[in-house]
């Protein structure tokens, strides 16, 4: 059964996978050990509230104290219960019983909670002690660019990758800080050899073929993506941007952009940036009622505070205005500040910021 299990965590079911283990749960012959590995399956299925409780059902030393108290900070910390995590942790600490990982979730738990100074003490010597685990490195890159201090998640990147040659993330993250800095070529490099080191990977093409963007080298990022396409990455993004690159390579070719609006949408329904550039062309292409649909559904995804979502807004309220809808298309209006209609063209920088965070997020 714990196999099934397995395999359904593979492939994302999750509801299926904890189906499964809610049967297992009950079962009274699990031995203390398989039960502890049921809450474990839990976690994995992001259910850390059935996990917790599996774990506090089976005693402290099961299957050790070690890997026990770090299955319990690991599931409060996935609950957003950092001092819980916190506590535990260091109450495993006092007693000799640590290892890195426990000093990774330590750190990052302290971070969450925006105490960065004990966050960085605990981080700082994880890595002196711990020099060849690559979460060492990259929990400090991400202190460093939350507290604002770039030149130092530089530093910490630079010695990643220098410690891991044949590791694609810290590549990625220091050319993600660089791309935020508008060190625009030193990030396209940092990103073309991690899509050498990962070819599979969507993120290294999309942000080479951004940073050939932001030089208005459209051609150059309409190659890259097609290529990565080609190669089989499955990935939203990359075909957004692509249509957004044919945009400008030639903005009359309408039904190649929607075309790839269209595999944008299909792979992320819920792609905000998508759905508003879709709703524009098919507006520009006279299409009004079906862009009504596209930017109806933008404009609920995002939060009205997010600068996509007036995106949405400004072109929602043309979209009815040109289906005779005046009365809704007033109301739109009003709620938008005059400077809005330029917004639209900032919809991919959102974008790239939300994946460049994510990137140093890991």
């Amino acid at each position: 059964m714990l196999i099934k299990v397995g395999s359904l965590l593979e492939k994302k079911d999750y509801e299926g996978a904890k189906t499964l283990l809610h049967g297992l749960e009950s079962c009274p012959h699990l031995s203390p050990l398989q039960r502890f590995n049921v809450g474990w399956l839990y976690g994995k299925a992001h259910d850390s509230v059935d996990a917790l409780g599996v774990f506090k059902s089976v005693q402290a030393d099961v299957p050790d104290r070690l890997t026990h108290a770090y299955a319990i900070a690991l599931a409060d910390f996935e609950l957003g219960r950092y001092e819980l995590s916190i506590e535990t942790l260091t109450a495993l600490q006092s007693k000799g019983s640590f290892d890195a990982k426990c000093a990774d979730l330590l750190g990052v738990s302290y971070s969450k909670l925006g105490q960065y100074q004990e966050a960085y003490r605990v981080m700082a010597e994880n890595l002196q002690q711990n020099p060849s685990n690559p979460y060492a490195y990259f929990n400090l890159i991400t202190l460093f660019v939350d507290t604002g201090e770039l030149d130092k998640a530089t530093q910490v990147a630079d010695k990643a990758v220098a410690a891991f040659p044949q590791d694609a993330e810290p590549l990625s993250m220091r050319g993600s800080i660089e791309l935020s800095q508008s060190k625009t070529e030193d990030a396209y490099r940092d990103f073309a050899l991690a899509a050498q080191l990962s070819p599979a990977a969507p993120d290294p093409p999309f942000f080479m073929a951004l940073a050939d963007y932001r030089q208005s080298k459209f051609d150059e990022a309409v190659k890259i993506l097609r290529a990565a396409i080609a190669s089989g990455i499955a990935d939203s993004d990359l075909h957004y941007l692509l249509a957004e690159c044919l945009v400008r390579v030639d903005a009359s070719d309408q039904a190649t952009v929607l075309s790839q609006l269209d595999e944008a949408i299909q792979l992320n329904p819920n792609s905000v940036s998508a759905r508003v550039l879709r709703g524009e062309r098919l507006l520009e292409s006279g299409r009004p009622q079906d862009a009504l649909v596209d930017l109806k559904i933008a404009r609920a995804l995002e939060p009205n505070a997010q600068r996509d979502a007036r995106n949405a807004t400004y072109l929602l309220a043309r979209a009815y205005l040109a289906v005779g809808k005046r009365d809704e298309a007033n109301e739109l209006f009003a709620q938008l500040s005059p400077q809005v209609s330029s917004d639209k063209a900032d919809a991919l920088n959102q974008l790239s910021q939300r994946k460049v965070r994510a990137t140093l997020h890991p």
